[in-house]
């Protein structure tokens, strides 16, 4: 079988959560998102951080991934998600995450339900871990495991994130592997 083909995608971070409580509306095409691919150009882009009044934060960022062709498979599951490249100088400088549902997760304990206009203070931050995880680390909207594959996946994995920088970090655009400047996620995930 052909591993799955599979797509990432920035809502805006306006997106009311009515359009996000239910598989179906996570699936379907959701206003003002734009593709985010590993090629140039469609980074995941968290725009400018300004620290020349000391530690600052990013804007948040809200990621969905899902399967769009599944390849002759019937199953993803464990979902991993990593900074594998980080080129930040100051150890005060990280990458904040939280697995996120829809609000059709009505007691959520693996993610918290998602915030429209979220800010830093609207999730329970953890940071992002700089290796690959030994355990699954976000999860599908239902908190599952995995999801079950028919043409398209079921639902969606998604996640918050945004940089917490430090007074001191060195200036500069951080992106892919660019030396001194890296910044790159992994995604991992197992099909069958």
């Amino acid at each position: 079988m052909a591993a799955p083909t599979t797509r990432f995608r920035l809502i805006p971070n306006t997106t009311a959560v009515a359009a996000l409580d239910t598989a179906a509306e996570r699936l379907a095409a959701i206003s003002g998102e734009s593709a985010v691919s590993t090629g140039a150009g469609n980074e995941a882009d968290f725009g400018t951080v300004d620290i020349s009044g000391g530690a600052a934060n990013s804007g948040v960022l809200h990621i969905l991934w899902d399967v769009t062709a599944d390849g002759g498979n019937t199953l993803v599951e464990t979902f991993k998600l990593w900074c594998s490249s980080i080129g930040f100088a100051q150890a005060g400088s990280v990458v904040k995450v939280q697995p996120v549902s829809g609000a059709d997760q009505v007691t959520p304990s693996d993610t918290e339900n998602y915030v429209a206009n979220a800010t830093t203070a609207s999730y329970t931050w953890a940071t992002m871990v700089e290796s690959e995880p030994g355990a699954q680390n976000v999860f599908p909207s239902d908190e599952g495991s995995s999801m079950a594959l028919s043409t398209t996946s079921d639902d969606v994995v998604m996640w918050a994130m945004y940089l917490a920088i430090a007074a001191d970090e060195t200036t500069g655009t951080y992106s892919g592997t660019t030396a001194g400047y890296e910044l790159q996620f992994s995604f991992k995930y197992a099909y069958s």
